[in-house]
């Protein structure tokens, strides 16, 4: 319990937690996930597109839950490695490694924003049987066959989390993975109104991606240039002063 009071009031895991959130939502946007959502909740729904666009409370239940499902059986792989790359303590309050760090989150934030890497992990690859049942088991899929255009993104989060700790590194990834769910799970609800939505972030893509490989760019100068470090050191006594309830 304590060791989840001090990652709530950390500043540093904060500040990287936001970073991780909305690198997963840029990656929902990204185009080689947006053209696929209709396709991923006829899937995990079990419902024809139809029964999704008619959005009856049979149709939202089996949405809510099959897409929920989703989220999570590829949260919990993307966690696991998370887990696994934080518990690298060695490279805690390593100076090259920090600047190792974050060179490494430039070259990823670079290679998200040029849009170039775009291969599909689509359904029909090894895919569990349609439903309920298998909503999860395709979500694990996703998780560990994670696409090209995912990586970058999901690749710096890993990075911000390295050497940090288990707990660090799993909650970041954890974050993005939500980062990355949370929009599917909206659109899913709310799919018979947000045609027009999907429309508008497939025809935005490009410039999301760009907005969120600079993100991480700048991110990364920061980390190799204390710059990081000393935001951090600026905001821990106004987040140290937070209360949490639990």
């Amino acid at each position: 319990m304590a060791d989840i009071r001090l990652l709530i009031t950390d500043a540093n895991l904060l500040v990287a937690a936001a970073v991780a959130f909305a690198a997963g939502a840029v990656s929902f946007a990204s185009p080689c996930v947006v053209p696929l959502v209709p396709g991923y909740l006829s899937y995990v729904t079990g419902l024809s597109g139809e029964e999704l666009a008619e959005g009856g409370a049979r149709a939202r239940g089996r949405v809510l839950a099959g897409s929920a499902l989703f989220v999570i059986g590829f949260a919990v792989p993307l966690s696991l490695l998370g887990a696994a790359v934080g518990a690298l303590t060695f490279l805690d309050g390593n100076r090259t490694a920090r600047v190792a760090m974050g060179l490494l989150v430039i070259v990823f934030g670079a290679m998200m924003a040029s849009g170039r890497l775009t291969r599909e992990l689509r359904a029909a690859d090894r895919a569990p049987a349609a439903g309920l049942a298998g909503a999860p088991l395709l979500g694990f899929v996703f998780g560990v066959g994670w696409t090209p255009c995912l990586g970058p993104a999901l690749g710096a989060i890993f990075t911000l989390g390295a050497g940090g700790g288990s707990l660090r590194g799993g909650a970041l990834a954890f974050v993005y993975a939500l980062g990355l769910g949370l929009p599917f799970v909206l659109a899913g609800l709310l799919f018979h109104r947000l045609a027009g939505g999907l429309a508008f972030l497939r025809r935005n893509a490009r410039r999301l991606q760009l907005a969120g490989g600079g993100l991480l760019v700048v991110v990364g100068i920061a980390i190799v240039t204390g710059v990081w470090a000393e935001f951090i050191r600026w905001l821990r006594p106004l987040v140290n002063g937070f209360e949490t309830p639990i």
